[in-house]
């Protein structure tokens, strides 16, 4: 926890620099939203560059040995496990007061999808293996995944996407996790506006003056059922951030079986 504490105090303020690949600029931070909740989203993960000290890509706890994050966000520098850890439990990046949980896991290796294609951001997911299980408690849990029996998530479906990035683009980075609701398009739709390369296994997100932002990649998109929250996407790329275009996310759902193969098990599907 005292590692997490000290990096927490270096990142606070950092203007992040890393710019993943991808057709257009890899989305992004929260634009148009607010602060969450103290350990809102306790499955919210942030991918650290530790030797820059700086939260770099979001990612989601789907089990306590597994992160699911976007596989643009492990290329280049931060392909080696050794230069990110995976921060967990935490919401303010200045203090550890409000994170008594707080802990910065050591990844044992990454998996990217085996098609990830940089040039078009198709399958843009990737599996973090940690080193150790995580202790879970309040503020560090597992989010549920999507039955693969439920059908893709109709147009106008309200998600809510957590994050540290910029809140506006080429801004500074949030110093506390926020987060930003958003509608999703039917691929139909997106692709009339401006998204014409999306596809059956990406999601769209659009609102007015609202989007995800920089650094905000490989973050949750989360919808609640019935007071559980579930994650339907992993945050993708996008054309700058809140303008007239929709933000293109990784569906989750079209992943389970590749989840399932590359974990050993399919962790808490809902």
């Amino acid at each position: 926890m005292g590692r997490a504490r000290r990096l927490m105090a270096a990142v606070a303020g950092a203007v992040l620099t890393v710019i993943p690949l991808g057709i257009t600029p890899p989305a992004r931070a929260v634009v148009g939203g607010e602060e969450a909740r103290p350990h809102q989203y306790p499955f919210m993960a942030g991918l650290v560059d530790v030797v820059e000290r700086r939260v770099m890509c979001g990612g989601a706890l789907i089990g306590d040995r597994y992160v699911l994050t976007a596989a643009h966000c492990l290329t280049g520098s931060y392909s080696s496990p050794t230069r990110v850890g995976v921060l967990l439990g935490d919401h303010d990046l200045t203090t550890g007061a409000d994170s008594p949980h707080a802990v910065l896991a050591t990844p044992a290796r990454f998996v990217p999808h085996p098609e990830y294609d940089p040039d078009t951001q198709l399958n843009d997911i990737a599996v973090v293996e940690l080193a150790e299980p995580v202790a879970l408690n309040r503020d560090v849990r597992p989010v549920g995944l999507p039955a693969p029996s439920v059908q893709g998530s109709p147009e106008g479906t309200r998600v809510e996407v957590p994050g540290w990035g910029t809140t506006s683009f080429g801004g500074r980075t949030s110093d506390v996790l926020r987060t930003v609701a958003l509608g999703t398009l039917s691929n139909a739709a997106c692709a009339s506006r401006g998204m014409a390369q999306v596809a059956p296994t990406q999601i769209c997100t659009y609102a007015p003056g609202r989007d995800t932002c920089q650094y905000d990649s490989g973050g949750p998109l989360v919808r609640t059922v019935g007071g559980r929250p579930y994650v339907v996407g992993l945050v993708s790329y996008g054309k700058a951030c809140a303008t007239d275009t929709p933000a293109v996310n990784t569906r989750v759902r079209s992943y389970l079986s590749w989840i399932e193969r590359t974990t050993g098990r399919l962790p808490r599907v809902s």
